[in-house]
C-alpha cells in the first residue's frame, strides 16, 4: 500500500478514486460562501485589553457585551459586531452562547494572543456545580470531555482570526508520566482547546493546541436538516489522539495538521480525525490542501489518519441503523508524512472497511506521501521582527508549498527535477548531502573533467609572468582555454534557486558540497537547517593589478546572492571543507585562491536576515556591496545579520559598501595563527551604515581590541553594548583613534523599523554557542 502512494507521488502510477472521492468543498458548504477574512479592514466594536487599556478586561466580559440571537443581526444580515483582543494571554474558560454574528480576532500573528485553560475529563467537581457555564453537566462528578473544553463556542455565524486556543492540562505529562490522579493512558486525558456547536462558524489563521482531543467540532442537533458547518481555513492544530472529533460538517482547508509527541508512554500511536457523523448527514470531514506533519519524537507509521467515532456504541456492538453514527471523512490532496499509516478500527472496534455492512465511510485520495519526516518548523516563515528580512511584507519563502511541491532530496538529479518547478511555491527537504561537483552516478569530477584541452596551468605561467608580459591582463588562446574550462565547470557547480522556494536540511549534515547556490534576480527564497562547504574553484582568474600585486581571484561562493530580495538564512553553517587555501601552491608569485566568499550579498539585494548560523575555516568571508563602483546598490542592500558565530575566519564579517546593515548580537572569536588568521571583523566601506549592536569578541592573547573594525572608505558606524572578552568595547572610539585625519559619524542615519529582540552581549557567547548552526532548530 505505502509503495503504491510513494510510485503516486513520483507520477508513476495511479490510483482509483473510491466513492464519494469527489466531494467539494461547495458540497460541504451548501448555500454558504464565507469570504477570506481581513482583520485589517475592521473597526473594533470592543477591544479586549489584560492591562485596562481597552473596553474590557477580560474576554468573557466583552463577549456578554455583544448583541444576543435574534435582535436583527440574523442570518445573512450585514451588521456584524468585532471584538479585537490586544496581545497576551488570558486564562479564561471562554463561554460564546447564542450570539448575534461577530468576529473575534488578534491584529498580528495568532501566536500574540493567546486564549488558555487546563480542564480535563477526569477533573473532579462536585454535583450540582458547572463544568462550564455554555454546558454545565450539573449532575456529572467530573468536568467530562465536554466540560474541558477551554472555549465554547456555541453560536452562529461566528469568525474567529489571528488567535491561539489552548488546554495545557497534559502539558507537563511526559512519557505517559505525571498524569493527574484519575487519569492515565487508557482515559481521562481528553481534554479539549475548542468546542463548536452552531453553523456558519468560520476560523482563519487560528492555532488550536492540545493533546487528546484538541478541537471538538459538534452538531447542535441530531436532525439532518439543521446543518453544522465549520470551515477552518490557514490554520494549525495540534494533538495526538482523535484531535479533531466530533458530528459536525467540517472543512479543514490549507492548514497545519501536527502529530505531538512526548504525552504517551513510548511505543503508543495515536490518531488525527474521529468523525461521528450521524448516518443520514452525507457529508462530515473534508481535509484539503493541507500538511499533515509530526514533531520530533513521533514514530513512523504510528499514528492512523483517523477511525470513525461510533459515539454511544460499545464494543463490537455497532450494526447499520439510522440511530447510530457512521464517521464520514474525505482526506484529498494533502501532504501527508511518514508518521501516518492508513484508517485504524472505529472506536466500537468495527474493523476498517470499504465494503459490507459495517463499511467505513473514511477515504484518502491524491495524497502526496512523504517517504522522510519534513519537521512542521520546516514550514516556517520569517518571524514579525526578525530584522530586514521580516520587512517589506516578511519573508515566506516556500511555505505555502502545495502538497505536489513538496520534494524530499537526496541527489543532485532530484534537486534539480524540484527546482524545474520554477517560481511556484515549492518546500525542497534535503535529506542528505548533496555533492553539487559529482555527476549522475555520484562520482565527483575534478580538473581534469571540466578542463579544455587547450589549458596548461605551467603554461599560462608561463605566459602571463608580469616579468615578461608584464601588468595587462591575460588575454589569448590561454586565457580563453582557462575562461572555457571555467564556463565548463560552473555549468556543473552553481544552482540557481529560483524564487518561492524554501531549502531545508531534514537529516544530519544535510546540505550542499563543492558547489554554490545562486539566488539571483529571485525573491522569497529561505535556507534553513543546512551546511554549506568547499564551494572550489578549479580555475581561478589572474588580475595582475590587484592589491598591486597581483591576485588570483576564484568564482564560487558557497552561497551568492545578486539582486535577490525577501531572503532568510537561518541555522546554517558555512566553511570550506578539507581544502584550505593556505595548502594551495603559488603561481605568478601569489597564492592561488580556490574559494571566494562564503556568502555575499551583492548586486541591490535587499530585505535579508542572516540568523543563528556559523562560519568558520574561510579568508573573506562575506561581502555586503560588491564594489565602488556599483552605485546603483544605494538604497538597498538592507541587512540583518545576528546570533552568528564567526571562528577562524580572517575578514569581510561582513565588509560592508553602501548598506543599511545591522550586526547584532554575534559572537567573534579572535585567533591570530592557523590556517585562516584574524585580520578583522566589521569593514565599514564606501557609503556604508552598519549598526553594532550587543556584539560579543572573544580573542586570544596577540589580538587587540583595535583590530575589530576597520575603516575602508566609509564614515559611519553606530555601536552599543559590545563586548571584548567581557569588557566593554566603543568601536566607535576605535576607529576614530586609528583614523586621526577621518571624519566619522557615530550614529549610523537610520533607526531599524522593526523590534528585534537584542540579549546582552555578556550572557551572548554561551547562548550562541549553544544555538546556532543546522541539528538545533528540531
Amino acid at each position: 500500500m505505502r509503495v503504491a502512494r510513494v510510485l503516486m507521488m513520483l507520477g508513476l502510477a495511479a490510483m482509483s478514486l473510491p466513492s464519494g472521492a469527489e466531494h467539494l468543498g461547495a458540497d460541504h458548504l451548501g448555500d454558504w460562501t464565507p469570504a477570506p477574512l481581513d482583520p485589517s479592514r475592521w473597526t473594533p466594536t470592543f477591544v479586549v485589553a489584560a492591562d485596562g487599556s481597552g473596553t474590557h478586561r477580560t474576554l468573557q466580559a466583552a463577549i456578554d457585551a455583544l448583541p444576543g440571537k435574534g435582535t436583527g443581526m440574523g442570518k445573512g444580515s450585514a451588521v456584524r459586531s468585532y471584538v479585537l483582543v490586544k496581545p497576551g494571554t488570558y486564562r479564561e474558560p471562554l463561554c460564546i452562547q447564542d450570539k448575534a454574528p461577530f468576529a473575534l480576532y488578534g491584529a498580528g500573528d495568532p501566536g500574540e494572543v493567546v486564549i488558555v485553560e487546563g480542564r480535563y475529563n477526569a477533573l473532579p467537581k462536585r454535583r450540582g456545580e458547572p463544568a462550564h457555564r455554555c454546558l454545565p453537566l450539573l449532575d456529572a462528578e467530573t468536568h467530562g470531555t465536554p466540560g474541558s473544553a477551554s472555549v465554547m463556542l456555541f453560536s452562529d455565524d461566528a469568525q474567529l482570526a489571528r488567535l491561539t486556543v489552548v488546554n495545557d492540562a497534559m502539558d507537563r505529562v511526559r512519557d505517559g508520566q505525571g498524569y493527574p490522579a484519575g487519569v492515565g493512558e487508557s482515559g481521562g486525558a481528553q481534554a479539549v482547546a475548542l468546542m463548536t456547536r452552531g453553523d456558519r462558524l468560520q476560523l482563519e489563521q487560528v492555532r488550536l493546541l492540545g493533546h487528546q482531543d484538541t478541537f471538538y467540532a459538534e452538531r447542535a442537533s441530531e436532525d439532518p436538516a439543521r446543518a453544522a458547518r465549520v470551515l477552518v481555513r490557514r490554520s494549525e492544530i495540534r494533538g495526538d489522539v482523535d484531535f479533531i472529533f466530533g458530528g459536525a460538517t467540517l472543512l479543514i482547508d490549507d492548514s497545519l495538521i501536527v502529530s505531538r509527541a512526548g504525552r504517551r508512554t513510548p511505543g503508543h500511536g495515536g490518531h488525527v480525525l474521529a468523525p461521528s457523523t450521524p448516518q443520514a448527514v452525507a457529508n462530515g470531514f473534508l481535509v484539503q490542501r493541507s500538511r499533515w506533519l509530526a514533531e520530533p519524537g513521533v514514530a513512523p507509521g504510528s499514528v492512523s489518519l483517523g477511525r470513525a467515532w461510533d459515539r454511544g456504541v460499545a464494543r463490537g456492538e455497532w450494526r447499520a441503523s439510522p440511530s447510530v453514527p457512521n464517521g464520514q471523512a474525505l482526506v484529498r490532496e494533502n501532504l501527508l508524512g511518514p508518521h501516518l499509516a492508513t484508517w485504524s478500527a472505529s472506536t466500537s472496534r468495527r474493523p476498517y472497511s470499504t465494503e459490507g455492512d459495517a463499511a467505513n465511510r473514511m477515504t484518502e485520495v491524491r495524497n502526496v506521501w512523504l517517504p522522510v519526516g519534513v519537521p512542521a518548523a520546516a514550514f516556517d516563515a520569517i518571524a514579525p521582527g526578525d530584522g530586514w528580512g521580516s520587512m517589506n511584507g516578511g519573508t515566506v519563502g516556500g511555505a505555502q508549498a502545495a502538497p505536489g511541491a513538496v520534494r524530499v532530496v537526496r541527489t543532485r538529479a532530484e534537486l534539480d527535477a524540484a527546482l524545474a518547478l520554477g517560481d511556484t511555491p515549492k518546500l525542497i527537504a534535503v535529506a542528505g548531502r548533496i555533492d553539487l561537483a559529482a555527476d549522475a552516478s555520484g562520482k565527483r569530477l575534478g580538473i581534469e573533467d571540466f578542463r579544455d584541452p587547450a589549458f596548461d596551468l605551467a603554461a599560462f605561467a608561463r605566459q602571463y609572468d608580469p616579468a615578461s608580459w608584464g601588468r595587462r591582463a591575460p588575454e589569448g588562446p590561454l586565457e580563453e582555454a582557462r575562461k572555457r574550462s571555467a564556463r565548463r565547470q560552473a555549468a556543473q557547480v552553481v544552482v540557481k534557486v529560483p524564487s518561492n522556494t524554501t531549502i531545508v536540511g531534514v537529516a544530519p549534515d544535510a546540505g550542499f558540497d563543492g558547489g554554490s547556490l545562486m539566488l539571483e534576480k529571485v525573491s522569497q527564497v529561505i535556507l534553513r537547517n543546512l551546511r554549506f562547504s568547499d564551494a572550489y574553484d578549479f580555475f581561478p582568474a589572474w588580475d595582475p593589478n590587484d592589491n598591486g600585486h597581483g591576485e588570483w581571484n576564484s568564482e564560487y561562493d558557497t552561497v551568492s546572492l545578486r539582486e535577490a530580495t525577501q531572503v532568510w538564512i537561518d541555522h546554517c553553517a558555512f566553511d570550506d571543507g578539507g581544502r584550505p587555501d593556505p595548502a594551495e601552491p603559488v603561481v605568478l608569485g601569489q597564492r592561488m585562491q580556490r574559494h571566494d566568499g562564503l556568502l555575499d550579498i551583492t548586486r541591490r539585494s535587499d530585505f535579508v536576515t542572516v540568523s543563528w548560523s556559523v562560519f568558520r575555516r574561510h579568508d573573506k568571508t562575506m561581502l555586503i556591496g560588491g564594489s565602488d563602483n556599483h552605485r546603483d546598490d544605494r538604497g538597498h542592500l538592507r541587512v540583518t545579520l545576528h546570533h552568528n558565530l564567526w571562528e577562524q575566519v580572517k575578514e569581510r564579517t561582513p565588509r560592508v559598501r553602501f548598506g543599511q546593515v545591522h550586526v547584532a548580537n554575534n559572537v567573534f572569536a579572535a585567533v591570530p595563527g592557523g590556517d585562516y588568521p584574524y585580520g578583522y571583523s566589521i569593514g565599514i566601506g564606501l557609503e556604508a551604515r552598519v549598526l553594532s549592536e550587543a556584539n560579543a569578541w572573544e580573542a586570544v592573547p596577540g589580538v587587540a581590541p583595535g583590530r575589530v573594525v576597520r575603516l575602508l572608505k566609509g564614515e559611519r558606524l553606530e555601536d552599543r553594548g559590545s563586548r571584548f572578552n567581557g569588557e566593554p568595547l566603543d568601536l566607535v572610539a576605535l576607529l576614530r583613534a586609528a583614523n586621526p585625519d577621518r571624519t566619522i559619524a557615530g550614529e549610523a542615519g537610520w533607526t531599524p523599523p522593526y523590534r528585534l529582540s537584542i540579549d546582552a552581549a555578556a550572557d551572548l557567547p554561551a547562548r550562541v554557542r549553544l544555538g546556532a548552526g543546522p541539528g538545533r532548530l528540531w
